[in-house]
């Protein structure tokens, strides 16, 4: 009989069927035996640690990797000085210089660190490199400063401008290209670089948007594109959703995205990261006290990434090929052919959906994956669980035998009772050191 479908991401909707994808992407199979298969995310492998932790900021600059380890900054493996602050610093840098903000102070990173003064000793809440300029935004204002050509420390007292079309505060400035974005809490503004020594960037006439951020540790630029999370007015309430930049502001979050986002209890500490693997990156968005999600945005697709024990996935901080733990003093490298956090298990999961319009018998269930499931020497398993009351009422988690190494597996499971309309739930879980990658599942096969 033809192979029932995997669900293809996370999705939740009130009278809808749940779906889960969690450590888990799909990839497309065009030559079979069904459309997709799924995939467990990449694995973490232990780099080296360093201070005391947590990881704050992770930046490479003329060949050196910077750590922010707690209070502590590191150059490669020697300690340079002091950054205050407990949250995850900003940073910028030109061919020369290294500049990082945390908690309202600059800081000029090289062999030691010093500070940065503003002009009335303002505070600073973010910075950019642009126009060969460094841009500063003030604390709480919609008001920015910037630097002399290719010198971060000489800011004038005249160097400032104002994004001004809302009379809202910046929350956070970024850069696309030759463009400046300066994301406010209710609008952002397109600023780009002009040949007025006196006013070097300005705002493009007419392309705005209305809508703002409201994380400015949530923007990552992934494939030319910028992705973060903003508030929007809808109706008189503000919506969070998670936006891509295009012509207008493109929502790629679907109703399970957003309702997690609104259940944040304080949505500004939200934090992302590109994670790239395997020809495709995955936009990774951290939801403090709720989950990690991460969108595929060659398939466009969402899951769910978590950390054993953890809601969350431990990595919030990243810069070429080097991850920040968020808990401790650890560094991280991704590796696709690992199926482990560290020493950690990764719980993978995923989920289906089979319809039924009248009581019937599931008399077996067969789930097939991908060769190779197994790993010489070990019975890995694959454990099952089911309910037919829309998310709720789950029975018991179910193992069986995942398959020997080389052989295409078949997980099974017999007698399963009757099903209710309008139809079952099932949900499949792997935290074994192997490869999982289920394909398709059959009801009441013939053994």
């Amino acid at each position: 009989m033809p192979l029932a479908p995997l669900s293809t991401q996370a999705y939740g909707r009130s009278g809808l069927p749940k779906a889960r994808l969690v450590n888990m992407y799909v990839e497309r199979t065009p030559e079979g035996p069904t459309e997709s298969v799924r995939r467990g995310r990449p694995g973490l492998v232990a780099s080296s640690t360093i201070g005391a932790g947590p990881i704050r900021g992770v930046v490479t600059h003329q060949g050196f990797r910077y750590v922010l380890s707690g209070t502590r900054m590191f150059k490669a493996t020697a300690e340079i000085g002091i950054v205050p602050g407990l949250y995850r610093i900003r940073h910028a840098q030109s061919d020369t210089q290294l500049v990082v903000v945390a908690d309202g102070v600059v800081y000029l990173i090289g062999a030691t660190i010093t500070t940065i003064a503003m002009p009335d000793a303002e505070l600073v809440s973010d910075v950019a490199y642009a126009g060969g300029r460094f841009i500063y935004t003030m604390a709480d204002t919609g008001k920015f400063r910037y630097s002399d050509i290719a010198d971060a420390e000489t800011i004038g007292g005249l160097n400032y401008a104002t994004a001004e079309s809302n009379p809202d505060a910046i929350v956070s400035v970024e850069t696309l290209g030759q463009d400046v974005l300066f994301f406010g809490q209710s609008s952002t503004e397109w600023w780009g670089k002009t040949s007025d020594i006196a006013a070097p960037f300005q705002p493009y006439t007419g392309r705005r948007y209305d809508v703002g951020s409201a994380a400015q540790n949530a923007a990552a630029r992934i494939d030319n594109g910028l992705f973060w999370v903003g508030t929007a007015q809808r109706d008189g309430r503000t919506d969070l959703k998670v936006y891509r930049t295009s012509s207008v502001a493109e929502v790629i979050s679907t109703p399970a995205i957003d309702a997690f986002l609104a259940q944040c209890a304080d949505i500004s500490l939200a934090t992302a990261i590109e994670v790239p693997t395997e020809g495709r990156s995955f936009y990774v968005l951290n939801i403090p006290g709720v989950t990690t999600v991460a969108f595929d945005v060659r398939e466009k697709t969402w899951s769910e990434w978590s950390s054993y024990g953890e809601d969350t996935f431990r990595v919030q901080v990243a810069d070429a090929g080097t991850y920040g733990d968020f808990d401790t003093n650890q560094l991280w490298t991704v590796d696709p052919d690992v199926t482990m956090d560290g020493t950690d298990q990764m719980v993978r999961i995923c989920s289906a959906y089979v319809p039924t319009i009248a009581r019937q018998r599931m008399s077996s269930l067969h789930l097939y994956g991908a060769r190779g499931e197994g790993a010489v020497g070990t019975t890995p398993v694959v454990e099952m669980r089911y309910t037919d009351t829309d998310d709720a009422g789950w029975g018991e988690w179910v193992s069986t035998s995942l398959g020997a190494a080389g052989e295409h597996p078949k997980a099974r499971w017999f007698q399963l009772g009757m099903m209710q309309p309008p139809g079952r739930i099932i949900e499949f879980r792997c935290s074994d050191d192997v490869l999982f990658a289920p394909f398709g599942l059959a009801v009441n096969e013939m053994r």
